[in-house]
């Protein structure tokens, strides 16, 4: 009998995160919930980025810090735990994957959540990927090799019982690295944000005259994406004065005020000078979207809502983001995907079309929900209600019939 959720973190967890993993829901429905954070293990660097942030207080919140105690906790999870793994299988959580798939317990992998710059693979593909990179091998890139999720039968990982899923696109682009099997229950849901939406779809919000950029942490503050890949590249001497220019610059054209909706890993002061002294608010983006004119952003969770209000969207680049090309790449198709042109703020001066920029393009933003928000036809019901009503249906058989 399934009695308790176990979530598995491998980037550091925050209080919000408690909410955005479904602990209410999931404890309203008879489980007991349980976060474990692997980070410290897993993405050390990651981990010590957020160390000015509180970390969250709770009987249920675990952080692992040793990797053995780590192995040692899952070994003594029980038969009545399920647990849900929060971050895709690679090299640096191998040994966490590996103590689960060495127990009967059940799993379910969350893979609800993809962008238009990740692409889908076949598994030859892959296989002749990995073929060619032995070929030129390497010895610092041989441990990434052998741990790509196609490799991953070999070394005794196994599929998820449950994979949750959100757009069309979530298990085309998300599929071999959850780690799929012929025996995956395939659970459509939405993207993690949608949950929230759901909570103020009746909430009204009268419009004012302003514009909201949405802030995505880095590189004042680490966020997920940014370490290591754009860390070199993204920095606050080049960044901050370029997004104030083009903040002025929208201001003076647009007759708007530019205000900043905070990342919540980020711990902005109030009136901060890099933002050019501009108001920043914290834990009200969709919220601000909702109520703005206009919404500036970069490639972001927080598109989401952009889509669902059918709000005007400034979408922005740079050259920190052009220097490194998966982000380049997550850009464009992005953009792409919803009519935007790439507005480089680095480059002055601005030359920007307003009559195209601003209108939405319907047809644009329902196709992009439907491939990446939400699949048409799946449940009007937080992510972990599905969740929870599916593993109901398990409460009296064993782990090995899921």
């Amino acid at each position: 009998m399934i009695k308790k959720i176990v979530f598995f973190c491998f980037a550091p967890f925050i209080k919000q995160h408690f909410k955005r993993y479904g602990t209410e829901v999931l404890e309203s429905n008879g489980f007991e919930v349980r976060i474990y954070d692997f980070s410290p293990i897993v993405f050390p660097e990651l981990h010590k980025g957020l160390n000015f942030l509180a970390r969250p207080v709770s009987e249920n919140y675990f952080l692992f810090n040793e990797e053995k105690k780590a192995v040692q906790a899952i070994q003594n999870l029980g038969s009545e735990c399920f647990v849900v793994m929060g971050g895709y299988y690679q090299a640096e959580n191998f040994k966490i994957f590996q103590a689960l798939s060495k127990t009967n317990i059940p799993y379910a992998f969350n893979a609800s959540t993809t962008y238009p710059g990740v692409m889908g693979c076949k598994e030859e593909s892959l296989l002749i990927r990995f073929l060619l990179k032995l070929y030129r091998f390497n010895l610092k890139k041989l441990k990434t090799l052998f741990y790509k999720p196609i490799l991953a039968p070999l070394f005794g990982i196994r599929p998820p019982n449950i994979c949750i899923l959100g757009g069309e696109n979530s298990l085309k682009n998300n599929g071999p690295a959850a780690l799929i099997g012929e025996k995956t229950e395939l659970l459509w849901a939405h993207a993690s944000d949608y949950d929230k939406y759901l909570d103020h779809l009746h909430k009204r919000a009268t419009q004012e005259n302003f514009a909201v950029f949405v802030d995505i942490g880095a590189p004042m503050f680490h966020s997920d994406r940014y370490l290591p890949q754009g860390k070199e590249h993204f920095t606050c001497e080049r960044y901050y004065p370029s997004l104030c220019r083009f903040f002025d610059f929208a201001e003076k054209e647009l007759e708007l005020e530019v205000i900043i909706a905070a990342h919540p890993k980020s711990n902005h002061v109030d009136y901060p000078e890099y933002f050019g002294r501009r108001r920043v608010f914290r834990d009200q983006t969709l919220h601000l979207i909702k109520k703005s004119k206009l919404v500036i952003s970069h490639a972001s969770t927080a598109l989401i809502y952009v889509i669902l209000e059918k709000k005007p969207l400034l979408f922005l680049t740079s050259a920190g983001y052009e220097a490194n090309p998966h982000l380049s790449q997550l850009n464009e198709l992005t953009a792409l995907s919803l009519g935007k042109s790439l507005i480089n703020i680095d480059e002055e001066p601005y030359s920007i079309n307003w009559e195209k920029e601003l209108p939405v393009n319907a047809v644009m933003y329902l196709k992009y929900r439907q491939q990446y928000i939400k699949k048409e036809g799946s449940e009007e019901l937080n992510t972990w209600q599905i969740f929870a009503n599916r593993l109901e249906k398990l409460l009296m058989k064993t782990p090995t019939d899921v």
